[in-house]
C-alpha cells in the first residue's frame, strides 16, 4: 500500500499532468478488456471441445443400442478434431499466461483450463473406445439387454452437460451437485458388472461379447469420473480451494465376523478411534447367538458399550459393493462374504483367532485379539490413506 506522502505526490502529479492520468486509465482499461476477451475466447473453445466430446458420446449410445456400425465409424473418424482442439487450447493457455502474467482467479482459470481440456480429451477417447466396441457388438451372436447401459450412459452424459454449464457460468453450487451424481454412476456400473459376471459364455464369440460389454460399462463409468474431475477444477477456479482427491464420507469400511465373538464390533470401534472422521466404519455379524459375556466385560474396559454397538446381520447389509473395503474376520466370515464384490471394492480376509472359543474365563484372549486388530487396522488405514491419527486407540493394551 502506498504511504500518505506518496499519495499526495501522485495526486499533485496527476493534477499537473491530467493527460498522463487519462492515458493511464486508457491503458489499464484496454488491458482489462483484452484480458476478458482472451478469457472468453478460451472459454468458448473449451465449450466447442465439450460439444465434440458430447456428440461422440451421444452417438456411441445410439450406435450401441441400435447396432449401427456406420454411425460408430463416423464418430471414430471425428476424434482427431477433439485432439487438435485440445492442443490448440493448451497453446492458448500458455500464451495467455505469458501475455497477461495473471494472478489470483485468472491464474487459477488458466491453470484449471489446462487440466479440464485433458479431461475432455480423455472423454473423447472413451467415446471412441465405446464406438469401437459398438462395432464389435453389432456383429455379436446374441443381443444383450442394454437398458442398464443406456441408463449409465445417460447419467455420464448428464454429468458432462452439467459440468460444462457450471464451467461456463462459474457455478460452484451446480458443480457440487454434479459431483454427487458420480455415486449413481458407480452403482449402475456395479449392477452391470454383477449381471455380466453371472453369465457363463458358451463359446469364444460369447466371451468376446462379454469383454466388449464390460469395456463399454467401464468407459461410461470413467466418463462420469472425468466429469467429476472437471467439477473439481471449477470449484478451484471459483473458490481457490482444491477439492480434488478430498476424502469423502462415502468411503466405507465394513468388518464382518461372528456375532458372538464381537470381532467386527471391536474392529469398528478401533477404526473410528484410529482414523477419526476420514473414514466411516460399520460392523456386520453372522447370526450365531448373543455376544460372549466375556467380550462385553472386556470391551467395557476399553470404553466400548456393546449395547450401542450391535453389528448389523450380514443378510441385512444389502449391496456390499458400496463399501470401499470389506474385511472378513475369521474363517466363518470368509466363507459368508461373496468372493466377487465389484471393481471398486477390496475384499480382505483376516485370520484372527476367535476369542469366544477360549476355555479360560479371563480376558487374555480378547486382549490379544484387540491388539492384533489395532495393528491390522492401523496398517489398513495407512494403505488406504497413507496416514493414521497421531493418537492410539483409547485404552489400548499396547
Amino acid at each position: 500500500m502506498p504511504n500518505e506522502l506518496a499519495l499526495r505526490q501522485e495526486h499533485r502529479y496527476e493534477s499537473a499532468h491530467p493527460a498522463a492520468s487519462l492515458w493511464g486509465w486508457f491503458v489499464s482499461s484496454h488491458l482489462e478488456e483484452q484480458l476478458q476477451r482472451d478469457i472468453d475466447q478460451i472459454r468458448n473453445k473449451v465449450r466447442q471441445l465439450a460439444d465434440l466430446a458430447l456428440r461422440a458420446l451421444e452417438d456411441s449410445v445410439v450406435a450401441l443400442t441400435r447396432r449401427d456400425a456406420k454411425l460408430a465409424y463416423e464418430a471414430i473418424l471425428r476424434d482427431s478434431r477433439i485432439d487438435d482442439l485440445e492442443s490448440a487450447i493448451d497453446a492458448e493457455c500458455v500464451e495467455f499466461m505469458v501475455r497477461h502474467i495473471p494472478v489470483a482467479k485468472n491464474l487459477r482459470f488458466a491453470h484449471s483450463v489446462a487440466k479440464i481440456v485433458v479431461e475432455l480429451e480423455r472423454i473423447g477417447d472413451y467415446a471412441e473406445s465405446i464406438n469401437r466396441q459398438a462395432i464389435l457388438l453389432s456383429q455379436a451372436p446374441w443381443t444383450p439387454d442394454l437398458d442398464k447401459f443406456a441408463e449409465l450412459a445417460n447419467v455420464a452424459i448428464e454429468m458432462l452437460k452439467q459440468s460444462m454449464r457450471a464451467f461456463l457460468d462459474e457455478d460452484e453450487v451446480l458443480a457440487a451437485r454434479t459431483r454427487q451424481l458420480d455415486s449413481l454412476a458407480n452403482r449402475l456400473h456395479q449392477e452391470i458388472y454383477h449381471g455380466l459376471s453371472t453369465r457363463v459364455p458358451a463359446s469364444s464369440e460369447e466371451l468376446s461379447t462379454l469383454f466388449a460389454l464390460l469395456t463399454v460399462a467401464n468407459r461410461f463409468e470413467r466418463v462420469a469420473d472425468q466429469a467429476k474431475n472437471v467439477c473439481d477444477e471449477i470449484a478451484y477456479i471459483v473458490t481457490g480451494v482444491s477439492v480434488k482427491h478430498k476424502l469423502e464420507r462415502d468411503v466405507y469400511i465394513l468388518f464382518v465376523s461372528t456375532a458372538r465373538s464381537c470381532r467386527s464390533s471391536m474392529a469398528e470401534q478401533i477404526g473410528r478411534k484410529i482414523a477419526g472422521d476420514r473414514f466411516a466404519f460399520a460392523a456386520a455379524g453372522l447370526a450365531d447367538g448373543a455376544p460372549d459375556p466375556r467380550a462385553v466385560r472386556f470391551l467395557a474396559t476399553k470404553g466400548i458399550d456393546l449395547r450401542s454397538s450391535q453389528p448389523t446381520p450380514l443378510g441385512e447389509i444389502g449391496d456390499l459393493s458400496r463399501y470401499k473395503t470389506v474385511v472378513a474376520i475369521g474363517a466363518e466370515a470368509a466363507a459368508a462374504v461373496p468372493k466377487r464384490l465389484g471393481f471398486r471394492t477390496i475384499r480382505l480376509e483376516w485370520d484372527v483367532a476367535d476369542p469366544s472359543a477360549a476355555s479360560s474365563d479371563d480376558a487374555a484372549a480378547y486382549a490379544a485379539v484387540y491388539d492384533d486388530l489395532v495393528s491390522r487396522i492401523t496398517e489398513l488405514i495407512r494403505d488406504l490413506h497413507g496416514t493414521v491419527a497421531t493418537t492410539s486407540p483409547s485404552g489400548s493394551s499396547k
